[in-house]
């Protein structure tokens, strides 16, 4: 079907406006890494203290989700994409001003709100805006802005951080989220809204059992990088006697991959069918987690964490398209919850990684726990793939009665 200006128009400007949100969200996300477990030492806090302010955010952002999944699909895609930045900019205020370590974790939660926000607008609006054919290529470039922001945040707040003062990092964040609030009135001014008048029960949504299976590759597609968080830099430090330096240069390695790759993922995976990008996706996981604790000199493992970085993004990036076209086809059309789904799921890996790697690293060795994480994903991509055969051999059976 041939699409006016006017549409394509509107494509572009909600892509804009949704790549520059996640971009601007993860890049003030690790805009504290460097800088608060220093400043939160120094306010008398214990290292469980400093662990439970950075949780707070995943905390948060998993109570908020479904909250903000539901009134999205009520008032609309663009209030609430200019509540979410109100509060991003709020927060980053507050830990400029912080003298209190409860302050901090207030501005660390309330960042997560702010994100419940922005990605379940965001994301339900670009779901809406393009057909399905265009949906994985569209939601792919807006997660490249999330690398982007992952990989820019921790260099350009240590940096500032030492240049400047404990502030400079924050006011520096807070001017780039006002150009942002600027551009996101402009742009979504001729967006027009979509509203579900109709209550639509989250608990709808899990009877759906496409989405459920979904969903659970979410979990793990998040879950991938908070593992090696706890596990890895001890490993290359005593491996390798690697540096703070050298250790942060290599965990930019994946984000860096993921970044570059989820455009192309996103257009591979609308050729080959989403579903058969995340089942390679999930294999690509399950061998590459492994060997990541396995190399015995450093360019090798550079390049087993670039391709573990693809593999990520080839587990997530399909998920998105396919989740949107769950939801089309059940006939409810409730992008919010859905992606609501999509965020929770997502906190929900980001809580399990480092519990789960953590532990079996005290129980075994790093080795074998990776070696036992990928023997979990590469069973459960086995799972998915005999559902969905046996709901494609439903479905011929059905058509062949007919």
């Amino acid at each position: 079907m041939k699409m006016s200006k006017g549409a394509h128009y509107k494509q572009k400007a909600a892509l804009t406006v949704v790549g520059l949100a996640v971009f601007i969200d993860m890049l003030i996300y690790g805009l504290v890494v460097p800088i608060l477990p220093r400043y939160a030492d120094s306010l008398g806090a214990t290292q469980t203290e400093i662990g439970f302010l950075f949780s707070s955010y995943a905390i948060a952002l998993f109570i908020a989700t479904p909250i903000f999944g539901l009134l999205t699909d009520r008032i609309g895609r663009k209030t609430p994409l200019l509540w979410g930045l109100i509060g991003l900019i709020a927060s980053t205020l507050m830990f400029a001003i912080a003298h209190t370590f409860w302050l901090l974790v207030l501005a660390r939660a309330l960042q997560g709100v702010a994100a419940a926000m922005t990605w379940t607008a965001g994301l339900a609006l670009l779901a809406e805006l393009y057909p399905s054919e265009e949906r994985g290529k569209a939601m792919g470039l807006a997660l490249s802005g999330q690398a982007a922001g992952t990989l820019l945040g921790p260099t350009i707040g240590g940096w500032l951080y030492q240049w400047g003062s404990y502030q400079l990092p924050f006011y520096f964040a807070i001017a780039l989220a006002v150009v942002d609030a600027i551009l996101r009135l402009v742009l979504l001014h001729d967006i027009p809204e979509e509203k579900n008048e109709k209550y639509v029960s989250p608990f709808s949504f899990m009877k759906n059992k496409d989405l459920l299976l979904v969903i659970g590759v979410v979990i793990i597609g998040a879950s991938v990088p908070s593992v090696l968080e706890p596990t890895l830099p001890l490993h290359l430090q005593h491996n390798f006697s690697a540096n703070p330096g050298v250790i942060g240069l290599l965990f930019a390695i994946p984000t860096l991959a993921y970044g570059l790759a989820t455009p192309f993922i996103g257009q591979f995976s609308s050729k080959i069918g989403y579903k058969n990008g995340i089942l390679l996706g999930l294999l690509m996981v399950s061998i590459a987690l492994p060997l990541t604790a396995l190399p015995a000199i450093l360019s090798l493992q550079a390049v087993i964490l670039a391709v573990l970085g693809v593999s990520m993004g080839m587990v997530l990036a399909p998920c998105l398209p396919q989740l949107a076209d769950i939801s089309q086809r059940s006939g409810i059309h409730s992008y919010g919850i859905t992606f609501a789904l999509y965020n929770t799921a997502y906190s929900i890996g980001l809580m399990i990684g480092p519990i789960l790697s953590s532990t079996l690293t005290d129980l075994m060795n790093i080795k074998l726990s990776y070696l036992v994480i990928g023997m979990i994903v590469l069973i459960y991509m086995l799972v998915l793939a005999s559902a969905l055969r046996k709901a494609k051999n439903s479905s011929n059976n059905i058509k062949l009665s007919k």
